[in-house]
């Protein structure tokens, strides 16, 4: 098949209901879904076996023991049967050619890096009780979403700048997480580490930063927002001893390296 979308979650099913439901409606057919959950919880088995007749779909879990999403990235890049890999969070609904635009642009040697649209609560909600799958750009407008630029395709005519790299909005060549050992799994905060630091070492190993904004275009449903400052210093000063490491493969990642 031309790709694999994972899909990080934990515990939001009315979420997952959404972005499953913009799943089915991609242009691309030709594509398998993994539900990587970090946590043995039960909670999605029913929506899953309700969309496993549109799309291939498997569900990974793991033991709830923490913030653990890195080590769940790796399972599923274990898991996963194509060599494009996409990668999305649980709480972001798809524009209908989102795989498609991914398959066009994922090759080997390159990171493809986009952006996220930020609804507004309201907006959110009528997606998540499925009132609607995907938001219009008017209600967007009015009921103020922020970063919505990010839903034109035709500002990629414009862009210049290439931007960080967004865990919820990637895609990469398998061949290139496997050659740089996937992702770190000493990362065990949230809010900071897992995409700053396999950028930082894709880099290193010469694989070039492709940015697919306007393109690979999703919407992020709202949240309230945790002050994780203090988790965030802790795997921003992780990130920083982290990089005076000269190889460009993690220790803990997909294999565990020699020290």
């Amino acid at each position: 098949m031309k790709a694999t979308l994972i899909i990080s979650v934990y515990k939001d099913v009315e979420a997952l209901d959404a972005v499953l439901r913009s799943v089915k409606l991609q242009v691309e057919k030709d594509f398998e879904v993994i539900v990587s959950q970090d946590c043995d919880d039960a909670c999605f088995d029913e929506l899953i076996e309700k969309f496993r007749a549109a799309f291939p779909i498997k569900h990974i879990q793991q033991p709830d023991q923490g913030f653990l999403k890195t080590k769940m990235l790796n399972k599923a890049i274990r898991a996963s049967e194509s060599d494009r890999l996409i990668f999305i969070d649980g709480d972001c609904v798809l524009h209908p050619r989102f795989v498609q635009q991914y398959v066009r642009y994922i090759q080997k040697g390159r990171m493809c890096i986009s952006r996220r649209v930020n609804l507004d609560e309201k907006t959110s909600r009528k997606i998540r009780n499925g009132e609607k799958t995907l938001p219009g750009y008017l209600e967007m407008i009015l009921n103020k979403s922020t970063s919505i630029e990010e839903s034109f395709p035709l500002w990629s005519l414009l862009q210049r700048k290439i931007v960080p790299l967004l865990g919820s909005n990637m895609g990469w060549h398998k061949s290139d997480l496997v050659r740089i050992n996937g992702f770190d799994e000493t990362y065990v905060t949230p809010g900071f580490g897992e995409d700053s630091d396999i950028e930082f070492r894709a880099k290193k190993a010469g694989i070039v930063p492709f940015s697919t904004r306007y393109k690979t275009i999703q919407y992020h449903l709202f949240h309230e927002r945790p002050n994780r400052e203090n988790l965030v210093k802790i795997s921003k000063d992780l990130f920083l001893e982290r990089k005076k490491r000269e190889d460009y493969r993690c220790q803990f990642g997909l294999e565990t390296l020699d020290a």
